[in-house]
């Protein structure tokens, strides 16, 4: 039975979950690259139809427009792990741009990597879907990928006509999903996103599920023009 994973954070973080246990991420939970996996895992459970008529937008990472790249950045242009659309591909009512994250495995890296969830949440807060059209139409040098062109040719003229939602899954070991490093994760994810932002996420909007040796951390949430 399919169900909406993206409906709202709880449903998100539950799916991502049941896609980990299925996938038997435990299995190798010593593996220090697991972000990559879930990458090829949750675009398997995709394509599988267990998220209704959501599908996968292409057949890679996409890029994006953002008007709020990272500091220090030179372009605009960001990949993001995961893109979905429903129901048509071509002419999708609804589009989400997704990020994934394996948090790290000591306290250092999940501090930074908290950091560097906010600041990816921010860049996707301001992706700008008139601008991502163009670069998939016109894409600038560091972009062009000849591979990819028939498919951006194809699928770009839906992104303007479709409603926008962005989201993070999250993936992070039992022993740092206790309150303490919990408080740690959502207090610099969501003050790194506002300081790049102004804008307040409230925590709630951040839901946790289990998932054997990990627990899953999702949000989701509209672009602001769409809210």
């Amino acid at each position: 039975m399919s169900v909406d994973a993206f409906e709202s954070p709880g449903t998100l973080a539950k799916w991502a979950a049941g896609v980990v246990v299925k996938a038997e991420i435990s299995e190798v939970a010593r593996w220090r690259m697991l972000e990559y996996w879930m990458q090829v895992e949750l675009y398997r459970y995709l394509e599988k139809g267990t998220v209704g008529e959501w599908k996968h937008l292409g057949e890679h990472e996409q890029p994006y427009y953002t008007t709020l790249p990272r500091s220090g950045s030179k372009f605009n242009s960001k990949w993001v792990d995961l893109v979905v659309a429903e129901p048509s591909l071509e002419r999708p009512q609804r589009i989400v741009w997704i990020e994934l994250k394996d948090i790290g495995r000591s306290e250092h890296r999940l501090k930074a990597n908290a950091s560097g969830l906010g600041q990816d949440l921010a860049a996707l807060y301001r992706l700008d879907p008139q601008m991502t059209q163009d670069l998939w139409l016109r894409p600038p040098p560091h972009i062009v990928d000849i591979g990819r062109a028939a498919e951006w040719e194809r699928f770009a003229d839906g992104i303007v006509s479709a409603d926008h939602l962005i989201a993070q899954i999250v993936l992070v070991p039992k022993q740092f999903a206790n309150e303490e490093h919990e408080a740690v994760l959502i207090e610099n994810w969501l003050k790194t996103f506002k300081s790049r932002t102004g804008s307040n996420l409230k925590a709630d909007k951040i839901v946790r599920a289990e998932a054997g040796e990990f627990s899953i951390y999702a949000t989701v949430l509209s672009l602001p023009e769409y809210s």
